[in-house]
Order: structure tokens, then C-alpha cells, then sequence
């Protein structure tokens, strides 16, 4: 049914989706790291198994903390939750950022374990934001969380630029030692992150909307407030009421004086019964004969997992988003490997933060455009969300190719970015309204063990990029520097061969479901 908020509740419907952006902006270490990743290389002399354990860190962070991030929500709330995020968060950029100005060890199991720590409160603030968007915009959640989505893949492209214009690298003749830049940006990434969260903890949350007005339910409702507090002084009654005890329905009628007015359609003091209910249904059914109302389910743990739609949810969110970061996290090497040997700090640090923000701006998009696009066609079309998983596995084949086959400069390069992002932003842009369909008492904990599946994917394919990179790197003289196509090439023919069968698995449970057929819209309660 279509909710008629009243002034306050609009007021405060409009802030907390304001906030709940704003939040979620600054709630992407992952989408950050890229720009500080290859300086932490450069300054700890890490080698590349060492390096992707360490760059993958913070979105495993963010997975695998998932369940515990959905239990501090259920157990706590959302205020504590956003508070403990907000300084944890701080907390492990401050330690990092000691780290990179030689205070504490350098070691990259103690940097992974700052970074994860940081992913896991960048995924509860998230979380908290999503939840809040799910409880208040009930009928537009394809939009809201697209939306709430998308800002939180912008935080690449704000941060890059900032890094970009503010915190360019101080080092000269390629020692990376005399860089404070870095130390800086992760100093100023911490304060945002902390300001920002530690404000949202006052304002997220499920608003009240007990004065909002209902289209029949409404009718409902004031029928039972009229039969509890017998408020009928005013009112005459001009027939006899049947025996209560096996009358199912009864009328009431008003005494119009003078001005001839017409009786109501529906009295408002129609004393409720299941007749009354009933009619007012079929009221209902008669207006919106395409609209079925049923009763929001709530599932989750194994039944979520062994529903054809959860598994080909799961494995889709472990190919896609597991190899659209590994993408992301070794930006900085891929860019080194298409690039001349003599390439600058400088000029890397630039071409990784053009990347970054492209990468950013075209995720951003996907994610509001797909998420948005995935209500509109499903209320219209009755097109089901999972084709979008499909597409993206389709396009994520198409970009993988593209770049084993085709690439050989930077330049070259964008047009991977761009089709990689779009494709891991269509993923995060549908991810939780599908999730949303099993129910939002449970969407906290369905979304939190779900995201165990990309940190999952991010892990196992970056190991592989570790090793084969490693491996190319000393074939051409043990330097630490990878050139050429042979750097990345059997790692994203691996993610080819995983996109198919998750093309596969998508196709699969489309069919046992008979999501191929138009699906009809369902009426929020």
C-alpha cells in the first residue's frame, strides 16, 4: 500500500536518506585503497603474494565480517553499532598510517590485519545505512539502495581527487622513503570516515510513521480505534443492529441535518469483522487486478542458501565482485605492466588515481541506473532481478577477454575499467533488493553472511594473481616490477572460465524458478 507520511515524518525521511548517503560514502576503504596501495608496496618492499594478501585485506574485511556486523545491528542497534564503526575505522588508518612513518612494524600480516579491521567498520556503517533505507523506503528499495549503493562506490572517485590536488607524492628521484604524503591522506581518510559515521549513529534508523495515512489499511484501522474507544456520541443510529453474536457485519448510519449530503461510501464507523475485511480486500483486487498481496516472508540461514535464487545469488557475488576487485586492488600493477619501465612516481600515482575515479564514476552509475532500472522493470515488466546477475556475468566474460587479448598501454586499459566497474556495480546495485525479497527482518543477516561470498572470491583469485605475477616477475629478472600481458593473463583466463559457470548456475535457477516468465508486483505492507 501507498504510505502518505506526514510533514514530520517527510522531514525526517528526507534527512535520514541524506545521511544514510552520506554515510555509506564514506563506509569504502576498499575503494580507497587503490590509492595508497602501491605506496605501501613501494615503501615495505613487499613481494607480490605479499602484496595482494595485504591489498585484498580490507575487502575481506568488509566480507567476512558480515555476520558479526548483522548481529551488533540486531543485538545493539544502530547508534552503538555506528559509534563502535566510527572508531574502529579511525582506529586502524591511525595505526596504518604509524606504520608507514616507521613507528610500528611494517610486517604485512600486521598492515592486513589494521586494513580488515578497517573494512569491517566500513561494512557495519554501510550495513546500518542499507537497513535504514530498507525500513523506510519499503516501496522504492531498488532505488534507495541503488542510490545508497552508488554512493558508496563514489567514495573512490572523492578520494582519489583528493589525494590527487592535496596529497601529491613529495618523493624525489624514485625513493619513497622521503613520501609524507601518504601518511598525510591516511590521516585525513581516518578523520572523515570518524566525523561522519559518529553523526550518522544520531540519525539512521527506521522512522516513525505512525501518523502516515494508508490506502485501504487505513479504513481498517480506524474502523478498530472506533470499536475500542466507542466514540459515538455524535452518531444516530436509524435501524436495529441484528444479534452481535451471529451478525458478521454491522452498519452504522449518520443523521445528515440540512445540507444533504451523501453517506460515505465506506462508513467510518463500520465495526470491524472478517466480512468487512474481507470486502475491503476485494475492493482492493478490483482496483489493482495485476497487484497480489501477500504476506512478506522472512528466510534465511540454510533455507536462504538452498533457495535457487540465494545459491546463484551467492556464487554470482563470488565471481563477480571477487574479480571485480581483484581488478580494483591491483590497479597500480596492471597500470605498471602496460606502461613504459621509466615511468615516474609521479606519473604512476596519477595514471592510478585517473583509473581510480573512472573505475568510481562508472560503478557509481551502475549501481543507481541498475538499481533503479531493476524496479522499474520488474513493477512494468515483471523482469525479475536475477537477469541483471546474468547480464553482468555475460558482460564480465566480454571485459576479461578484452583485456587478456587486447591491452597493451594504459589508454587501452580505461575501456577494461569501465567494463569491469559497470559490471561490479550492477552487482552491488541489485545485490540487496533481491536480498530484500526474503524479507527485511532478515535482510541484515541475509546480506552479512552473503558478502562471505566475495570476500571469498577476492581472496582465492588474488592469490592466484599473487602467485603468477610473482612468478612472471622473476622470469623476467626477480626486479619486483611485472611487464607485459603474461603478469595478469592466466589469472583473468582463470575468471573467464568461473564467469561461465556462474552464467550456468544464474541460467539454472532462472529456469527451476520460472523466472522467465513476467512476474507479477507484489503490494508493500
Amino acid at each position: 500500500m501507498t504510505l502518505i507520511p506526514s510533514n514530520s515524518s517527510q522531514r525526517w525521511l528526507v534527512i535520514s536518506f541524506i545521511t544514510a548517503l552520506a554515510v555509506a560514502n564514506v563506509s569504502g576503504p576498499q575503494y580507497i585503497y587503490p590509492t595508497y596501495g602501491t605506496s605501501l608496496k613501494n615503501r615495505f618492499h613487499w613481494n607480490g603474494v605479499e602484496n595482494s594478501m595485504v591489498s585484498t585485506a580490507t575487502f575481506v574485511g568488509v566480507s567476512f565480517s558480515g555476520p558479526l556486523c548483522a548481529w551488533l545491528l540486531e543485538t545493539f542497534g544502530f547508534r552503538r553499532t555506528l559509534a563502535l564503526s566510527a572508531f574502529t575505522a579511525f582506529a586502524g588508518l591511525f595505526l596504518l598510517a604509524q606504520t608507514y612513518a616507521g613507528y610500528l612494524s611494517s610486517h604485512y600480516m600486521l598492515c592486513s590485519v589494521y586494513l580488515a579491521c578497517t573494512g569491517a567498520a566500513g561494512a557495519a556503517s554501510y550495513l546500518c545505512a542499507l537497513d535504514s533505507q530498507a525500513h523506510n523506503f519499503k516501496s522504492h528499495r531498488g532505488m534507495s539502495m541503488g542510490l545508497t549503493s552508488a554512493s558508496l562506490g563514489i567514495s573512490g572517485l572523492i578520494f582519489s581527487q583528493i589525494n590527487d590536488r592535496f596529497f601529491k607524492s613529495q618523493a624525489e628521484g624514485g625513493h619513497e622513503e622521503q613520501d609524507t604524503s601518504t601518511f598525510d591522506f591516511l590521516i585525513f581518510v581516518g578523520a572523515c570516515i570518524f566525523i561522519v559515521t559518529l553523526f550518522g549513529s544520531f540519525v539512521l534508523g527506521p522512522v516513525d510513521k505512525s501518523e502516515a495515512l494508508s490506502v485501504p489499511n487505513d479504513l481498517v484501522q480506524q474502523q478498530q480505534e472506533d470499536e475500542v474507544t466507542h466514540n459515538l456520541n455524535y452518531h444516530t443510529y436509524t435501524q436495529s443492529i441484528s444479534s452481535f453474536s451471529t451478525s458478521s457485519t454491522r452498519f452504522e448510519e449518520e443523521e445528515q441535518e440540512g445540507d444533504g449530503e451523501e453517506r460515505p461510501l465506506i462508513s467510518k464507523n463500520v465495526i470491524v469483522s472478517a466480512d468487512n475485511i474481507f470486502m475491503i480486500k476485494k475492493m482492493a483486487h478490483q482496483y489493482q487486478p495485476d497487484i497480489r498481496i501477500e504476506e512478506e516472508p522472512n528466510i534465511s540461514g540454510i533455507a536462504f542458501f538452498t533457495d535457487p535464487v540465494g545459491f546463484s545469488l551467492a556464487f554470482a557475488l563470488l565471481v563477480i565482485l571477487g574479480l571485480g576487485y581483484v581488478y580494483l586492488a591491483n590497479l597500480g600493477q596492471l597500470i605498471l605492466s602496460v606502461s613504459p619501465a621509466d615511468i615516474s612516481l609521479g606519473q604512476a600515482q596519477h595514471a592510478r588515481n585517473v583509473h581510480v575515479s573512472i573505475f568510481s564514476i562508472a560503478n557509481c552509475g551502475a549501481r543507481a541506473v541498475f538499481g533503479t532500472l531493476s524496479d522499474i522493470l520488474q513493477r512494468r515488466a515483471g523482469v525479475h532481478r536475477l537477469w541483471f546477475f546474468w547480464c553482468a556475468a555475460i558482460g564480465l566474460v566480454m571485459s576479461m577477454t578484452y583485456l587478456i587479448t587486447s591491452v597493451s598501454t594504459a589508454e587501452e586499459l580505461i575501456s577494461c575499467t569501465v567494463m569491469t566497474a559497470i559490471v561490479y556495480g550492477i552487482a552491488f546495485g541489485c545485490a540487496p533488493a533481491i536480498i530484500s525479497e526474503f524479507g527485511t527482518k532478515t535482510f541484515a543477516r541475509n546480506w552479512g553472511w552473503l558478502l562471505c561470498a566475495p570476500a571469498i572470491g577476492s581472496q582465492l583469485f588474488n592469490v592466484i594473481f599473487g602467485i603468477f605475477y610473482e612468478k612472471e616477475s622473476k622470469r623476467q629478472g626477480g626486479s619486483g616490477e611485472c611487464y607485459g600481458s603474461g603478469c595478469y593473463q592466466t589469472t583473468f583466463f582463470i575468471g573467464i572460465l568461473s564467469a561461465c559457470l556462474c552464467m550456468f548456475i544464474l541460467s539454472l535457477a532462472i529456469y527451476r524458478k520460472g523466472l522467465y516468465k513476467k512476474q507479477p508486483a507484489p503490494i508493500v505492507h
